[in-house]
This record gives structure tokens, C-alpha cells and sequence, in this order.
């Protein structure tokens, strides 16, 4: 995760240590993990994340099209994990609600409702006043979605918030699982790009007030980019020292055999 882990997740046995934040490299120091520059084993990258995300997506108005989507409301993109559950439903009708009446028309919510078919089927047959509320079930376009959107609302999973924080997105976080994912909370927090409530009403209420001030809209993107900017690389660099790591022990190993296959005087 990105603002915590367990104190188990970190072996001085190890010859290297993959952690994506700043939070995380200094608990490994004080689990007792070499964190200096000469010989060691912490390595900072970010998440690792989806190759979608690895490199730039495409043009936005394209994407919309693309998605059966506005390109002229503002999109805030409500997701709950894969399995769609969660206060997903009470959030989507609050929301729809407060924009339906402070932006009245101006407004579009995705919904992606993941396996959860009886809450996407709910969702498409309501009528809505003053705001378009757009289901959908499972999909593999997350992150064209997320660049279609001006905010999105999720439980605080970790790589959902490297992905929202890569594509610059402010983000309104819902829920976490204690411990594992309560760390999460700080990071988006205290970096300046999202905010947390479980609380449907003030979701909608704080998410409202986002899309009607342009100004803190967007420096809540460019905050969440700078703190996305480690994540849309960590991957490559990650794979790229492993492949290292593993070419240099089988080179080891081969000098060994050669050693020890060597005739003795």
C-alpha cells in the first residue's frame, strides 16, 4: 500500500525491497532494512500498475466518443472495486441529487458498477433529474474512463489511487480496509489531491463543490500528478532490476560450477 504496511511485509534476508512511497521506505528503515545509497536493499519506485497506465492516453474527445459518453459535462467517475459493492448505490444517488441541482445539466456520472449486474440494472432504469448517471458493469478501459473523467470516488485500494493520482485525477475516497488500507487515506490526504468521508451526503456535497470551482479543481489534478508521476514508471524499473538482479545471480552461479568443475593440481 502506499501510506502503510505491515511490519511483517519487511526480511533483512532480502536482497532487495520494492516499496512505492516515500512512507513506506522510511518504515522498512526502521524495520531494519538498508536504506543508504551504497549496498541498499530498499528500492523506491511506486506501484507497480496496469500497462495502460505506463504510457500516455489517448485524445480525451476521442476517448468519450469511444465510451458513449458527454464531451461537454463535467464526468466524475464512481467505481467500488471489481465486485461493485459498498455505500456504491447511496453515493451514485446523492450525488446525482446535489449536481442535479447545483449543476443542473452540467454534470454526468459513470458509474462502473464492476459484477454487481442487479445495481447496474437498477441504476439504468431510474430516471434522473438534472444530471446523466451512465452505468456500466466489468470493464478493462479503466484507465481511458479515468481519463475521461474530472474526478472519481473509490475506496481507498492502492492501485486505484497510483492509477487515479497517474491520470491526474482529484479523488474523493469512501472507504478503506482497516489496516491494510488505512494508510492510503494520508497519502491522497496530505498530497493534496483528494479528500475521505463515508458519508454519501458529504461525499456529494464535497464533490459538488469541486466541479463548481474550476481553480481548485485543477490544482487538486496537478496535485494528484505530481504524486502519480513515480507510479506511471515504477513497473518498467521494478522488472528492469529484477532482470538484473536475476542475470547477476545466474552469472554467480555459472562461475561456481566452473570452479568447482575446475581439475584440482
Amino acid at each position: 500500500d502506499l501510506g502503510s504496511a505491515h511490519r511483517t511485509w519487511f526480511d533483512k534476508r532480502v536482497d532487495a525491497c520494492f516499496v512505492p512511497s516515500d512512507a513506506v521506505r522510511q518504515l522498512a528503515g526502521r524495520c531494519g532494512l538498508r536504506c543508504g545509497a551504497r549496498g541498499a536493499q530498499v528500492r523506491q519506485y511506486g506501484l507497480p500498475v496496469r500497462p495502460a497506465f505506463w504510457t500516455a492516453a489517448a485524445e480525451r474527445k476521442q476517448l468519450a466518443g469511444e465510451l458513449e459518453l458527454s464531451t461537454d459535462r463535467k464526468t466524475v467517475l464512481i467505481v467500488g472495486g471489481g465486485d461493485g459493492v459498498g455505500s456504491l448505490e447511496g453515493i451514485v444517488k446523492s450525488l446525482a441529487s446535489e449536481a442535479g441541482k447545483k449543476c443542473p445539466g452540467e454534470t454526468q456520472l459513470v458509474v462502473v458498477c464492476g459484477k454487481n449486474a442487479r445495481l447496474q440494472h437498477k441504476l439504468e432504469r431510474q430516471r434522473w433529474e438534472g444530471v446523466d448517471v451512465c452505468a456500466r458493469g466489468f470493464t478493462s478501459r479503466m484507465s481511458d474512463y479515468m481519463e475521461v473523467a474530472d474526478c472519481i470516488i473509490t475506496k481507498a485500494g492502492p492501485g486505484t489511487v497510483a492509477e487515479a493520482a497517474i491520470r491526474g485525477l482529484p479523488t474523493m475516497l469512501s472507504s478503506f480496509l482497516p489496516g491494510q488500507e488505512a494508510g492510503n487515506v494520508p497519502f491522497v490526504v496530505e498530497s493534496g489531491f483528494g479528500e475521505y468521508s463515508a458519508n454519501p451526503r458529504k461525499i456529494a456535497l464535497t464533490v459538488t463543490g469541486w466541479l463548481q470551482d474550476a481553480t481548485k479543481l485543477e490544482a487538486m489534478s496537478e496535485a494528484a500528478a505530481r504524486a502519480g508521476q513515480p507510479h506511471s514508471s515504477g513497473t518498467i524499473a521494478i522488472a528492469s532490476d529484477l532482470c538484473e538482479m536475476a542475470e547477476a545471480a545466474t552469472l554467480s552461479l555459472t562461475e561456481h560450477e566452473l570452479a568447482s568443475s575446475a581439475p584440482k593440481e
